[in-house]
């Protein structure tokens, strides 16, 4: 009796809240929300760090139409364990308790009439329902299976937590959507998206001013239904371009190689397909539009079941190779293999420009570099698929092709239809022994000529150092709309660029399971992340502008709080060889993208000081490695203190790199003199390196938070606990720029950092970054001085 009047009790409490709040809080349709005047708006920030802080998401199903319940429940479970952020629980709209309300951020699932939490804060969110059809804010009306998402806005019911919505107008299509996707994937691309036949239609952002409420941001949205023009129709194709600026006489240009390419296909195949749908074309002239639409941002991909090919189309991406036309005709007629490595690379085999320069150039170089994986681990699907796909699908072309060589076609197939997904097939459909084989494709590579190819590997001459006024320009926000390959990261540029920045560094992750242990490195590879797509598009941004790029790719461990690379330390020697096995793996990828793209200069490594302190030769080999592939200038970013003045390996590099941030002083109050003053203590120790391996210094990061005192720890981050203080850092920007600027040996600075996006920063933010505080006009002042002649 007890428990029914206390549930009866905090029943009547949650429901008077909810009207409360409901009064004051709701979204009206004339594209404005309004709150009570003593109300106060969450920010986005603040609704991210309380994401951040509980690190849960309670997943909310619907009830309401228990035909569709069962399909709910499945869903939602499914996404359990599959963030590995945010922790997923599930439970169904009736078992929802005011705690839970209060004390997490929520995800439903459902329809105003499926599920009961959604039919309670609809009236309050940025969407109207209207006899089964949705709206939004006037701009854009649905069609009965379009479905509308919620990324993060203030939860009515706990405007301090986020909600984030996944709904349409029936249930059916709804329950169809998210099986087909990954729920678990909360930070997905912009506030708000309307997706129509599994594409982005309508995609936009929220606005705030000041404490107020959350608006449509007009500026920001994209109605993606206003750029899709059908341009072009052929024997095989229907061409779609997604932009502004469609030529014609290039797409007819394009679409006369496909045709041709697909009758190459067809005859080798020797497929007499008479009639067979058309494939759509989708042609997008911006990388990151092509992301926000597909949630794909790959040069290129497919949609078997759709029939589609999805391709970037600009003056410096091209995704038109045909590799993705080639792997859907392939899965459509020949079916699927069970080899990873034969897959991609009959689909590679009828590629040309695969790379920019195609598949057999590369494959080549490999092979005359020593480079090239052995073939048990090409024909190991599990292996493949870690290793970097910019050599394996090279290797894999090759090996197809000398497999038809050597049986021809009608043995191939036979062969691609029954090689099993590792190791090698039954002897019934191969006479050869696996070494055997191998040693007849390393000869068929070695044999291989390559048109206008004289010598493959890189050519270094003398490097002619340069100074470089420099920032990291960091991946901030996660999202395709606000990371590297986003029109926000431009603006960023264009920023930099008007204070005298000539260079840039880019940095994509990879991620070890565990800083003790070998294995691979995962790498940057989600549509959000800082794969290598979005490199390349802020590469070709920057360049431009009349800016140069240091690619830098940096070791954080898979785990919440990313951990420091220079944690990294195996146990024993086996598991050391093991770990510079798969290190070497991971860096050549990045050599590689940067010598493909034409990159100006290249870090093979960051801060790993516990693997260069006691392995000078292998960090050599590793070097002479990335020359094999790269042809530019080659740094190393040591991690100030013991690992900079230690490392053995300065000589084998052209420039060295130094990650600053030694102390300038203990001292609570400073002037300018002290700070000096400090910094010539490691000064001395700094130019001591330099002048024994007679190479040029860079500061390939230095750089202090804008809070109290940040002189004294550099490298601590700025935490939200921090007194702000701007003043403070600005004072250590000019200390450091006085400092070094006029050193002989000293060859420029990379502060840290830059953001993607502008709005990160401003004046009630306490990290790194420069941006919109008094130190960004100290670095202004000094980018735009003439350093002297060196």
């Amino acid at each position: 009796m007890k428990r029914s009047k206390l549930l009866l009790i905090l029943s009547i409490l949650f429901l008077a809240a909810t009207v409360f709040f409901f009064q004051s809080f709701r979204f009206n349709s004339a594209e404005e929300s309004t709150v009570a005047n003593d109300k106060k708006w969450p920010s986005k920030r603040e609704l991210t760090r309380k994401l951040w802080q509980t690190r849960k998401m309670l997943l909310v199903y619907g009830t309401e139409r228990p035909e569709f319940t069962a399909g709910y429940k499945k869903c939602a479970e499914e996404s359990i364990g599959k963030n590995r952020f945010v922790e997923i629980i599930v439970k169904p709209d009736t078992a929802v308790t005011a705690e839970d309300i209060q004390s997490m951020p929520m995800s439903l699932i459902g329809t105003p009439d499926s599920n009961l939490l959604l039919r309670k804060v609809v009236d309050a969110l940025p969407v109207q329902f209207i006899e089964d059809n949705f709206s939004i804010a006037k701009m854009f009306s649905s069609e009965h299976d379009d479905i509308f998402q919620i990324r993060s806005y203030p939860n009515p019911l706990n405007p301090s937590m986020p909600l984030f919505v996944t709904t349409g107008n029936n249930d059916r299509r709804v329950i169809e959507f998210i099986s087909q996707t990954d729920q678990s994937n909360i930070f997905m691309a912009g506030d708000f998206v309307v997706y129509r036949d599994d594409k982005v239609a309508l995609w936009g952002l929220f606005k705030q001013v000041k404490n107020g409420p959350w608006e449509i941001e007009n500026s920001q949205t994209r109605n993606y239904l206003n750029n899709k023009k059908s341009v072009l129709e052929t024997e095989h194709y229907v061409f779609n371009y997604m932009g502004a600026r469609a030529k014609r006489s290039e797409l007819e240009k394009i679409a006369n190689k496909q045709e041709m390419r697909i009758q190459n296909l067809l005859d080798h195949l020797n497929l007499s397909v008479e009639k067979f749908p058309k494939i759509k074309s989708y042609l997008y002239e911006s990388p990151e539009d092509k992301g926000l639409i597909t949630r794909n941002t790959d040069v290129s991909h497919f949609n078997l079941a759709a029939g589609e090919v999805h391709s970037i189309f600009t003056e410096d991406i091209n995704g038109m190779d045909f590799y993705s036309d080639a792997k859907l005709l392939i899965a459509k007629f020949i079916g699927e293999t069970k080899s990873s490595a034969l897959r991609d690379g009959l689909a590679i085999y009828f590629s040309e420009g695969w790379g920019k320069r195609g598949y057999r150039y590369w494959a080549k170089k490999f092979y005359d570099t020593g480079n090239a994986n052995p073939l048990r681990e090409l024909l190991d699907s599990n292996v493949y698929k870690k290793e970097s796909y910019l050599f394996m699908r090279p290797l894999a072309g090759s090996f197809v092709a000398f497999l038809v060589d050597k049986y021809g076609w009608t043995h191939f197939l036979n062969l691609y239809k029954n090689w099993p997904k590792s190791g090698f097939p039954e002897n019934s459909l191969i006479e050869f022994t696996l070494p055997e084989l191998e040693r007849g494709w390393l000869a068929y590579l070695k044999q291989m000529k390559i048109e206008g190819q004289t010598s493959t590997a890189a050519n270094h001459g003398v490097v002619t150092p340069q100074f470089q006024k420099g920032f990291c320009l960091a991946h901030e926000g996660y999202q395709i709309y606000n990371g590297y390959i986003s029109r926000k990261s431009v603006e960023a540029l264009e920023k930099l660029r008007e204070f005298g920045t000539d260079w840039i560094s880019l940095t994509p992750f990879g991620y070890l399971q565990d800083r003790n242990k070998p294995g691979y490195f995962n790498y940057s590879f989600g549509a959000g992340s800082e794969n290598d797509e979005s490199l390349i598009t802020s590469f070709f941004a920057a360049k431009k502008l009349d800016m140069k790029v240091m690619l830098k790719p940096h070791v954080l461990m898979s785990s919440g709080n990313w951990g420091w690379p220079g944690e990294v330390e195996m146990k024993n020697k086996k598991d050391w060889q093991i770990f510079f096995k798969y290190y070497t793996s991971w860096i050549l990828h990045y050599a590689l993208l940067a010598e493909m793209y034409g990159m100006d200069s290249f870090c093979v490594g960051v801060e790993l000081l516990k693997t260069t302190r006691d392995h000078p030769q292998e960090w050599r080999e590793i070097i002479s490695k990335v020359r094999q592939i790269y042809h530019g200038p080659i740094v190393y970013a040591a991690n100030w203190g013991e690992e900079f003045e230690q490392i053995e390996f300065w000589d084998e590099l052209d420039y060295i790199g130094l990650n600053c941030y030694y102390p300038l002083s203990g001292k609570d109050e400073v002037t300018l003199a002290d700070l000096k003053q400090g910094a010539a203590r490691f000064l001395r120790t700094i130019e001591k390196v330099a002048r024994k391996y007679q190479k040029p210094v860079l500061l390939t990061e230095v750089g202090f938070c804008s809070r109290e005192k940040t002189w004294q720890k550099p490298h601590e981050r700025g935490r939200r606990s921090a007194s702000l203080n701007f003043e403070d850092q600005a004072l250590a920007y000019r200390a450091i720029f006085e400092s070094f600027w006029d050193k002989e040996w000293f060859y420029g600075f990379y502060w840290w950092k830059w953001p993607t996006y502008l709005e990160y920063g401003g004046l009630q933010h306490s990290g790194f970054t420069p941006n919109g505080k008094p130190a960004e006009k100290v670095v202004k002042e000094w980018y735009s001085k003439i350093p002297a002649a060196r």
